[in-house]
């Protein structure tokens, strides 16, 4: 039986997760460390448990659940790190693409939190891994932005609605890490591109904005450190802003429209589109 700190964090095979996971067991925790290929966690550790763990299935969820109850006791930690961009214009996606960003992004974690729900006594954290792109709407990336927009809405009814089990909520407002977010990206956007796509003329931008989060990108560890520092605070923030480009575009978000609008439009050419279709 294990009686020391236990953190259950997802998407730990790079980035940001696999910093976090570093960070929780050089501060003592077991951790129990999941991806889809638990091989692809590349931390050695007598405290490391990697599990495999597939966010896109209900079922999978709730049975990696009900493993781990029986091997772990308790959870002091829980981690909603997994996650991806999609990148693509709206138009060009179809339903299964949009559910697929809504099921990893924001449902995956409501479904892990009930299955372990059990496992959280009081002093537990739920940390969930938003965005500050909830907030700043860009072209080419609005399943993302609304994926995690939909997270930002279900972690503040989580935060009210866990607190009278004495456990605490943290929503983290990431700006730009360090990870293979691009190129997930960029490979999702590769896959989806259509010849006969209305927006074919504007490739160069659509590739632009998924590689976007990794230009000046903080380093993964330097984050890691901060979320778990808040999140074993006795006095836990509700929400912390991390890595770069968190506040100024958080600050951009509140422009007026008629000011943020043409700005991004110009920035991902769709001015240019525009003018090319004679609708100035």
């Amino acid at each position: 039986m294990i009686d020391e700190k236990i953190a259950l964090i997802t998407g730990c095979s790079s980035g940001l997760g696999y910093a976090l996971a570093k960070e929780a067991l050089d501060r003592g925790f077991h951790v129990i460390a999941t991806a889809r290929d638990p091989q692809d966690i590349t931390l050695n550790h007598p405290r490391l448990h990697p599990r495999a763990l597939d966010l896109g299935c209900e079922p999978r969820i709730t049975e990696f659940a009900a493993t781990i109850k029986e091997e772990f006791p308790h959870c002091d930690l829980l981690i909603n790190n997994a996650g991806y961009g999609l990148m693509a214009p709206l138009l060009d996606l179809n339903a299964s693409a949009l559910q697929e960003q809504f099921q990893t992004n924001c449902i995956a974690p409501v479904t892990l939190l009930r299955a372990t729900m059990s496992m959280l006594n009081p002093g537990a954290t739920v940390v969930n891994i938003g965005s500050v792109s909830a907030r700043l709407v860009t072209p080419f990336a609005g399943s993302y932005c609304a994926s995690k927009a939909a997270l930002h809405a279900l972690n503040e009814a989580m935060r009210m609605e866990l607190a009278p089990f004495g456990v605490r909520v943290l929503l983290i407002r990431a700006g730009a890490i360090k990870s293979k977010f691009g190129q997930r990206a960029s490979r999702e956007l590769g896959a989806l591109a259509r010849p006969d796509s209305r927006y074919a003329s504007i490739a160069g931008a659509m590739r632009r904005r998924a590689s976007l989060s990794q230009t000046r990108a903080a380093a993964p560890d330097k984050v890691a450190h901060q979320i778990i520092d808040a999140a074993e605070s006795t006095r836990c923030p509700r929400e912390l802003g991390v890595a770069k480009g968190n506040r100024l575009l958080a600050l951009f978000s509140h422009l007026p429209r008629r000011i943020k609008d043409p700005l991004l439009s110009r920035q991902f050419d769709l001015h240019a589109l525009r003018r090319d279709l004679g609708n100035d």
